[in-house]
C-alpha cells in the first residue's frame, strides 16, 4: 500500500531542505575556502566532540587515508589538533579548536536564525511534536539497512 500523500508531502519537504541545506553549507565552503569534508568533520566533531582519527574515519565514511589527509587540512586551516588519547598512548584524539568554533559562529549565524525564526513560530506543542519526529527520523534513518557505519562515542 502506497504511503498517505501527506506522508509523501512531508518526504519531499525533507528533502528540499536537505537541498537548501547542502547548497547553504556548499556556499559557507567557497567563501570559508574548505571542502564539504573538511565541513563534515568540523560537524561531526561539534556533534561528537574529540574523536580518534578511525572513529571520525566511521562517521565520515572515509579511509584511514583520506582521513589522515583530512585532519592535516584542518589542522593547516588552524581548525582542529591532535592530542594524545587520554587513556591509550597510542592513538591520538582530534578535536576543534577555538577557531573553528569562532568560525562556526560566526559563518553560522545566518543559518541559525532561519532555523531558529521557523521553530520560534511555532507553539511549545509543536515544537514537542517537531522534536518527537526529528528524534524518531534520525534514529529510523540511522537504523535503516544500507546506512553508513555509526560511531558509539562515550567518554
Amino acid at each position: 500500500m502506497p504511503p498517505a500523500d501527506d506522508v509523501v508531502e512531508v518526504r519531499l519537504l525533507l528533502r528540499r531542505f536537505a537541498m537548501e541545506r547542502d547548497r547553504w553549507v556548499a556556499g559557507l565552503c567557497r567563501r570559508v575556502g574548505a571542502s564539504r569534508s573538511d565541513y563534515d568533520a568540523l560537524e561531526a566533531l561539534d556533534a561528537h566532540g574529540p574523536l580518534t582519527p578511525g572513529e571520525l574515519g566511521t562517521l565520515l565514511s572515509l579511509t584511514s587515508g583520506s582521513v589522515t589527509a583530512l585532519i592535516g587540512r584542518l589542522e593547516e586551516l588552524g581548525w582542529a589538533s591532535r592530542e594524545p588519547h587520554p587513556d591509550d598512548r597510542r592513538k591520538v584524539i582530534v578535536s576543534l579548536t577555538k577557531e573553528a568554533w569562532r568560525l562556526g559562529q560566526d559563518e553560522l549565524t545566518p543559518y541559525f536564525d532561519a532555523v531558529d525564526g521557523a521553530t520560534d513560530a511555532l507553539t511549545a506543542k509543536e515544537r514537542a511534536v517537531v522534536k518527537r519526529y526529528l528524534e524518531a527520523l534520525v534514529g529510523r534513518v540511522s537504523d535503516a539497512p544500507g546506512a553508513a557505519a555509526s560511531v558509539d562515542v562515550a567518554r
